[in-house]
């Protein structure tokens, strides 16, 4: 079992880099670096130089009707090595599932489960190829990020049953309130994420696809997914401070309040990224950690939820 845990720990931090990895290509705009999938530019290895590229490579690898930029091999890379940052994750759900079928003597349900996450990142290399091959069409790429914190989810998950059959002492005294609390920032922060993926398509559409403003201006155009997205951080951080509060008042849950403070400064990074976004004309470096800071609060947020639950085993 511990062997499983381990690999479970290892898929939770790839899962977290794959995200990381899709952030920066959506910050900096690398998202088409490879016009053709699995392979990049028809090689396995992508090129370095334009060189290496036939002269009417434009044409050759067009995507959707649509010619591709210049080459820019350092998007061209960037997005490869998110490509391989998938694919190690996929081995080791592989290795995982692999692993869970010698343990269905100890719990009968965890190849089932782990057939699940298995299905679910064979579906997010077949929409992640689709993103590619659609010109990154807006909604495809919300039912990626819609896809990964599902995996991620599931792991979390994975993680704190498999804990529980190893050692029930673990289990937290329930308390109903934080953890009705605990729920509604769940919910909340996932919404918010989604919403954040609407608002970065805006800015694609309005500064990529019709050129109708810069990324300096770009404010100024946004509809109002943009102020509902911006207004629901405000309302998070005080719900945060809430069950912060609460939680410090009884402390026989050290677990819960440690993961709500390390959430709690998740939340308070994306804001000030959020905030570099807004009065600084989007900044390509900002866009990757507001998103990750958004992701890891909204994974340990979950993981809070779990440990307010108590065991996940029937009892």
């Amino acid at each position: 079992m511990k062997g499983f845990q381990r690999l479970i720990l290892l898929s939770i931090v790839g899962t977290y880099l794959v995200i990381l990895a899709g952030a920066v290509v959506r910050g900096t705009g690398s998202g088409l670096g490879c016009p053709d999938w699995p392979r990049c530019f028809g090689q396995w290895i992508p090129p370095m130089d334009i060189s290496e590229l036939p002269d009417n490579y434009k044409d050759v690898y067009r995507i959707a009707g649509k010619t591709i930029a210049d080459f820019d091999p350092f998007k061209t890379w960037t997005e490869y090595l998110n490509r391989l940052l998938g694919v190690l994750l996929g081995i080791l759900i592989i290795l995982l599932y692999i692993k869970s079928l010698s343990l269905k003597n100890i719990e009968r349900n965890l190849p089932w489960f782990c057939g699940g996450l298995l299905f679910l990142i064979l579906i997010q290399g077949g929409v992640g190829a689709l993103v590619v091959s659609t010109h990154l069409k807006p909604f495809l790429i919300t039912i990626h990020m819609f896809l990964a914190v599902l995996l991620l989810f599931g792991l979390l998950y994975l993680k704190k049953f498999c804990n529980d059959l190893e050692d029930i002492s673990i289990i937290a005294q329930l308390d109903p309130k934080a953890l009705k609390i605990s729920k509604v920032l769940v919910v909340m922060t996932f919404f918010q994420v989604l919403m954040g993926t609407q608002v970065r398509q805006q800015v694609d559409h309005l500064t990529r696809d019709t050129q109708t403003a810069t990324y300096q201006t770009v404010i100024d155009y946004l509809g109002n997914i943009f102020y509902l997205h911006r207004s629901f951080s405000i309302l998070i951080v005080f719900i945060f401070l809430y069950l912060f509060v609460y939680l410090h008042r009884f402390r026989y849950n050290h677990n819960a309040f440690f993961l709500t403070l390390f959430a709690f400064i998740c939340v308070i990074g994306n804001v000030v990224t959020g905030i570099t976004l807004n009065y600084f004309g989007f900044p390509a470096n900002a866009q990757p950690p507001h998103l990750f800071f958004g992701v890891m609060s909204l994974g340990l947020l979950y993981s809070l939820y779990l440990n307010l639950k108590g065991t996940l085993l029937e009892e």
